[in-house]
């Protein structure tokens, strides 16, 4: 019988060894790789039904955004995972796990450009591109970044970040960070929108409500200047021509028999109806003054700052002809001002009434140094009826005072584009 070599038994002993190592190593590995392919499909699966499905049913973003950082810690074993958005220029961290100071970093359009561009990258690029963000980490952390982007539009980062095992977090990572930045990005690009839609819908709710109230002032003032005028003609005008016409019939009656008295009436006549023609002038020039139709916005602000005690000072050099409607609104407008300035100013104010155009805009400025007042959000008819006079024809006013400032009453109105 054969004696067996020792030597011979021992190698295939050891070879028998090492060929069980390598296999159990083999075993091992396939099942590590396993789980962090898992992990990485969880983490997607997670964004890609849970963050989407709810984003579209309308939940807030900002929960959901914490949850997909939490989820894509908690999958890949990391010690730290954040979620920055970048707006308006700078990178602001939004969500961290655990959580963390808020805070953000200034991101010019150069670099921007090159973190758009970026693939998945670790600590050396973050270091020669993005510094500011290695602050306070661990020297021995391994970093993952991945940009968050839509349609070539940049919108954040993914980061990363773990100590055991830093050699494999790329392994481990890349894959879901770059998925999860795509499907984030997707998330974001579309609460931006939403956010922005919601914000035009809110503009044209407040718009909409201002345009009626708008209408529902100009539509009161309207019917209280009928009344002014129905009151302005009873009390006035009508009152002459009454007058007028009873002392004209009883002339008739007695100027056979008393001629001097019958003289004396009609000469009364004769001074009633000129007090009633000075009357209806003064009414129809409180409407539409005749000399802003024919000479324009310049004369009628003139003759209306000479009306004034004490006069007021007038700037409109170079001011031309504009639509009658532009023309009224200032008009009327800046006359407003004025009086609500020698009404309120005080008896030592002195009024200055400026009035210039910038290419295709009208702007007027009425500013007295009188005692002021508390500027608030309620406004008196006056100014409200300016406003909306102005609004109609698509201008704006403003209005500054202060107690012992003076007031100063700003405005501006589009003009026609010449074609």
């Amino acid at each position: 019988m054969a004696r067996l070599d020792p030597f011979g038994v021992g190698l295939v002993v050891a070879l028998a060894g090492l060929a069980a190592a390598t296999l159990v190593a083999a075993v091992v590995s396939d099942r590590r790789r396993r789980r962090r392919g898992a992990a990485s499909l969880e983490a997607i699966d997670f964004v890609r039904t849970s963050f989407t499905s709810r984003m579209v049913r309308g939940d807030p973003i900002d929960v959901l955004l914490r949850e997909v950082v939490e989820s894509l810690r908690a999958f890949l074993d990391l010690d730290t995972a954040e979620l920055w958005v970048y707006e308006a220029g700078r990178l602001r961290l939004q969500v961290a796990e655990p959580p963390a100071a808020a805070t953000d970093l200034p991101l010019a359009a150069e670099l921007r450009t090159v973190v758009l561009n970026a693939p998945v990258s670790g600590r050396a690029w973050t270091h020669t591109w993005l510094p500011e963000l290695l602050a306070g980490r661990p020297d021995g952390q391994s970093l993952r970044l991945a940009p968050v982007s839509h349609a070539g539009e940049l919108l954040g980062l993914l980061i990363a970040g773990r100590t055991r095992r830093p050699k494999r977090l790329a392994q481990d990572a890349d894959e879901a960070l770059e998925e999860l930045a795509r499907e984030v990005g997707a998330g974001l690009y579309r609460a931006g929108l939403d956010a922005a839609l919601r914000a035009s819908l809110a503009q044209l709710r407040r718009q909409a409500a201002e345009l009626q109230a708008s209408r529902s002032r100009l539509v009161a003032a309207a019917d209280a200047e009928r009344k002014r005028i129905e009151r302005d003609l009873h009390d006035g005008a009508q009152q002459y021509l009454v007058a007028v016409s009873m002392k004209a019939r009883l002339s008739e009656r007695i100027a056979a028999a008393e001629p001097e008295r019958a003289r004396r009436l009609l000469e009364e006549v004769v001074q009633e109806a000129e007090a009633a023609l000075e009357e209806l002038r003064a009414l129809g020039h409180g409407i539409y003054p005749p000399l802003l139709s024919s000479a324009g916005l310049a004369d009628a602000l003139a003759a209306a700052c000479r009306r004034l005690s004490p006069p007021c000072d007038l700037d409109a050099d170079g001011l031309g002809r504009y639509p009658a409607d532009v023309e009224s609104a200032v008009y009327f407008c800046c006359v407003e001002a004025l009086q609500n300035a020698a009404k309120h100013a005080g008896p030592n104010a002195r009024t200055v009434l400026r009035l210039r155009q910038e290419g295709n805009w009208l702007h007027f400025e009425v500013r007295d140094s009188g005692c002021g007042f508390e500027v608030s959000g309620q406004e008196g008819g006056g100014l409200a009826n300016m406003r909306d006079r102005l609004g109609a024809a698509g201008g704006t006013l403003v209005i500054e005072s202060g107690v012992g400032r003076g007031t100063a009453v700003y405005g501006e109105i589009p003009l026609p584009i010449a074609r």
